[in-house]
């Protein structure tokens, strides 16, 4: 344990509690930097010793270390401190470790390796906020994580899925899970059902787009007899079936204009009437949403509500696509092998020529893609052992983006998303261009003329781009005599 001399003892004092000398050194620099003291602990015992001496305003916390691990830390500083907030950090996250760890009363969880400006941002946000109470279920845990429903990754966009996960599984709140097809969404619906209050209840699965416009209605919120030709008894609708559970909405921007009408009157007070009926029926239900299509730009065309968006989005989940984190790929591909394996009763492999083609391949149709191509790799591998020849996808031509990039537009993505400006795209857009610009002007010695060839766009895009990004012109300065 050691203390920063020369102080001010008024400042805010953050205890860190990590076996990895270097983590500890670079948290303590920065938050010293940023007008903080800090005390360091190896263990769970020192850091208590610490806190009954010290009284930190906040800790942080890894999850793994010799002796009690951090978790245990966490739920002991949350019965003795209750105002305590505590963050908890983890190599090894997993959903979930999220989820425990927020319903253990962390204040909230970060991924390693750890961003310190987001640190930075959520040590003041801690200090700056009543300590979250997260009601822990008294099943969590009770049970393995069921295998099929389980999200697996690492990488930093991923991470951040789990995080919010974590952050709305215990509350009743509306979640709008956004993302390509295939990427798993209704994984993270299923998640957020599996670690709520609702677990024991019903988890009722409707895709709106595979729903006759005629029948969307009766189909959510059911029939009386007579209700139309072919209603000759009480029908129950999906709202119904999901009372104490969780309706997960998938493909939400396919509900048709009278539909999105009466399910923002449900949203209201959890009341509705069976089509043909006037009897109100009151229910429990909690809506998680699902989309793959751009809402803002459905709401623009007059064909989605934007005040049923509203009700909808209250927490916002991203799952990104697959090509985005494919530093995944490993763990995704021994995932899905696994259960593969146990229905074909034998051991399956991958060989490195495989892994690699796997790693080339650029995956539009993303994890759901990526299970089929093993699956059916699986079964013609009559060896059990999978080889290039056995993958139903064309070799790219190209090798793709480098990991680091990936993990740069990842950390530069939850950043934005984080700042909640609403104009993620183009911000991320603006940044990317400047870079680029930037290089191939230097390359060409300031000749836009050959950069916009370059580029494949005309020099009067380009400049007026240039211009958008305050980027300054190479050969402008040399023709000033500054360059």
């Amino acid at each position: 344990m050691r203390h920063n001399d020369g102080v001010s003892e008024e400042l805010p004092l953050i205890m860190v509690v990590d076996d990895d000398a270097a983590v500890c050194w670079a948290l303590e620099q920065a938050l010293i930097a940023n007008g903080f003291r800090v005390q360091v602990a190896a263990d769970a015992a020192a850091a208590r010793r610490g806190i009954r001496r010290h009284r930190p305003d906040l800790v942080i916390t890894d999850v793994r270390m010799p002796g009690e691990s951090g978790l245990d830390l966490l739920a002991g500083l949350h019965s003795e401190y209750p105002q305590l907030p505590v963050v908890v950090s983890t190599a090894y996250g997993t959903m979930e470790t999220a989820i425990e760890a927020v319903q253990r009363g962390a204040f909230d969880y970060l991924p390693k390796p750890l961003d310190l400006d987001r640190t930075i941002e959520l040590v003041r946000r801690a200090l700056g906020e009543e300590q979250l109470v997260a009601a822990a279920h008294p099943h969590i845990g009770a049970e393995p994580p069921d295998a099929e429903h389980t999200i697996i990754g690492s990488t930093p966009v991923i991470q951040e899925v789990f995080r919010r996960i974590a952050a709305a599984a215990g509350t009743d709140l509306g979640v709008l899970i956004t993302g390509d097809s295939g990427t798993g969404k209704e994984l993270v619906a299923r998640s957020l059902h599996r670690f709520s209050n609702r677990r024991d209840g019903p988890f009722i699965a409707v895709n709106c787009g595979a729903l006759p416009d005629v029948l969307v209605e009766s189909e959510l919120f059911g029939h009386e007899p007579g209700a139309f030709p072919d209603a000759r008894a009480r029908k129950i609708g999906h709202v119904e079936a999901a009372n104490n559970g969780t309706l997960f909405l998938d493909e939400i921007g396919e509900l048709p204009p009278s539909a999105q009408v009466k399910l923002l009157r449900f949203l209201e007070d959890q009341r509705f009437s069976r089509l043909g009926g006037s009897e109100d029926v009151r229910v429990n239900v909690r809506i998680v949403a699902a989309t793959n299509r751009n809402l803002a730009k459905a709401i623009a065309a007059g064909v989605f509500r934007e005040d049923l968006a509203y009700r909808l989005r209250v927490v916002t989940i991203q799952m990104p696509n697959l090509v985005d984190r494919l530093d995944d790929l490993p763990a995704l591909v021994r995932h899905i092998l696994s259960r593969v394996a146990t229905r074909l009763s034998r051991n399956l492999a991958v060989t490195s020529d495989a892994m690699e083609m796997l790693k080339r391949h650029r995956w539009p149709g993303n994890v759901r893609e990526l299970k089929h191509v093993l699956e059916e790799a699986a079964v013609l591998a009559q060896g059990g052992i999978i080889g290039a020849e056995h993958l139903s996808i064309t070799p790219a031509s190209e090798s793709p983006l480098p990991s680091g990039l990936h993990a740069a537009i990842a950390a530069l993505t939850t950043r934005l998303v984080a700042q909640n400006t609403g104009n993620v795209h183009q911000r991320v857009l603006d940044e990317v261009e400047t870079i680029l610009f930037r290089e191939l002007l230097a390359r060409t010695a300031g000749n836009q003329l050959r950069t916009a060839e370059i580029l494949g766009i005309n020099r009067i895009t380009l400049k007026k781009r240039m211009d958008q990004l305050h980027i300054e012109r190479a050969a402008d300065r040399k023709a000033d005599g500054s360059a």
